[in-house]
């Protein structure tokens, strides 16, 4: 068989319809009982997208920003639809629109928006999202589908999706070729890859920056990692993360990706002051002080209580306490001999667990912020 005849054979298997649908629609598809558009149990657990990606979708919405569409297959027996590719987008939009839960009183509005109850239950279809502030819609934050302004929730209710629907008649094979294709069909870019790329349509400055300066022997000695995490940008994250969080913690909530993504944007943008020089001569100074002191990439690592021999695997939170506390006491760090600052690192990361900031959960705002300060003041006495 020729492959003009192998492209009109296996071209006939494949039948879909692509369809416009409003948001409003869309949502009374999966609210209907029965309901007419189904998300399967195991695509379910697959929710994964942060309070802050969620935020942002909604956000991207109402500026009326393109978006990719959805896919769906029909099934033989009853003609309602699964979902094969748009599950972030498609369970953003029933929490947001759709869900009928309750919000509890202490996490309500503006005041209540760092509550911890709205990221214990952000993958909870039933749980309504309340949003964070926008890059550009700021106003948003505190607020929920029922609390805006009506004019903009009939413009969210009429604002257009586009779907594509896999009919009946394709042949099961080719129902898992489309989601097969979909979801593997390229090398998934690691996140700060990501923001390596994207930040460049910006300015390339500070991409070009932490690309130079993960080249310093202090810092990359000092973490101990293996030669993967030099190839997927992992050092390049662990350098914002440093000048992220000794710059603008007050800027975290409760997602790190994105407290990364909008430094590194402001900085290409110049809102943020960076002063290249100034913070890769501190730079600098930090990791060359903490790899004089716990050499062979034990800085970063829990110690035994007994023994102080390094435990576990790397840790980004003792790496940002120790470097940020360092870094804003660099003068007396600088003052101290070897065997000095080698017995007061140790005795941080000891304090650090003892204190409950390292370990399970310690990506909260409370924590993260209450390491960062234990840091200062743990290097400045």
């Amino acid at each position: 068989m020729s492959i003009v005849d192998q492209v009109k054979t296996h071209r006939k298997e494949v039948k879909y319809e692509q369809i416009t649908f409003s948001l409003w629609e869309l949502v009374g598809m999966y609210q209907t009982e029965p309901k007419e558009i189904s998300i399967r149990p195991d695509f379910q657990r697959l929710f994964r997208w942060s309070r802050e990606q969620q935020s942002n979708f909604i956000e991207s919405l109402m500026l009326e920003i393109p978006i990719p569409p959805l896919f769906f297959f029909e099934k033989e027996e009853d003609g309602t639809w699964d979902l094969l590719d748009g599950l972030q987008r498609v369970s953003t939009l029933i929490r947001f629109i759709g869900a009928e839960g309750d919000v509890v009183s202490a996490a309500e509005g503006l005041p209540g928006n760092d509550h911890e109850w709205h990221y214990e239950n952000e993958h909870n279809l039933d749980a309504p999202l309340q949003l964070l502030g926008g890059q550009y819609l700021t106003e948003l934050a505190g607020m929920r589908f029922k609390t805006l302004p009506m004019q903009l929730q009939l413009n969210l209710k009429r604002a257009r999706i586009h779907v594509f629907v896999l009919k009946r008649e394709t042949h099961r094979q080719y129902k898992y070729e489309v989601f097969k294709r979909i979801n593997t069909g390229g090398s998934q870019l690691l996140p700060q890859e990501l923001r390596n790329c994207s930040i460049r349509l910006i300015n390339s400055d500070f991409p070009d920056f932490l690309e130079s300066i993960v080249a310093i022997d202090d810092f990359a000695r000092s973490l101990g990692l293996k030669d993967e995490y030099t190839r997927n940008g992992y050092l390049q994250e662990l350098a914002l993360r440093f000048f992220a969080m000794k710059n603008k913690p007050d800027l975290f909530r409760h997602d790190v990706g994105t407290f990364l993504t909008t430094y590194m944007e402001e900085v290409a943008k110049r809102s943020y002051p960076f002063n290249f020089d100034s913070e890769k001569e501190l730079f600098c100074k930090v990791f060359s002080a903490i790899n004089r002191s716990l050499t062979e990439g034990s800085a970063f690592r829990g110690k035994n209580s007994q023994t102080n021999r390094s435990t576990g695997p790397f840790s980004p939170a003792i790496y940002e306490a120790m470097s940020v506390g360092i870094a804003v006491n660099i003068d007396k760090v600088e003052a101290m001999a070897s065997e000095t600052l080698k017995d007061k690192l140790i005795q941080f990361i000891k304090d650090l667990k003892d204190q409950g900031l390292t370990g399970a959960g310690s990506n909260s705002k409370s924590k993260t912020i209450g390491r960062l300060q234990a840091g200062k003041d743990f290097f400045r006495n």
